[in-house]
């Protein structure tokens, strides 16, 4: 496998139906997939058996935590959520969001 530098911004793709999930990169070890949401598309909240992490490379939303607490998101901020702890995103507001998603392999 070689070394890849990918420009999101040529990667990035919108549907007017649901949020647009593309896996860009994947091994035995993580995932790298990019999340494209126009305004009001979400991902509700979910778990995942692997280390997860998010980086808003675009736009602004709102993350939705295990607690259910909302906090807003935006460009250039890292979320960072352990194995099997509940967490969504959702675009509450009018400009699109991009997000890279990076999913560790669980048990």
């Amino acid at each position: 496998m070689k070394t890849q530098i990918l420009d999101f911004q040529k990667l990035k793709k919108f549907n007017d139906e649901k949020r647009h999930l593309e896996t860009i990169w994947a091994d035995e070890h993580s995932t790298v997939k990019l999340i494209c949401m126009k305004p009001g598309q979400e991902i509700t909240t979910h778990t995942h058996h692997g280390n997860h992490v998010w980086v808003v490379l675009e736009g602004r939303g709102e993350f939705m935590s295990s607690d259910k607490q909302m906090q807003v998101i935006d460009t250039g901020k890292i979320i960072i959520v352990p194995a099997l702890v509940e967490h969504g995103i959702r675009n509450a507001y009018d400009d699109n969001l991009v997000v890279a998603s990076i999913t560790a392999a669980g048990d």
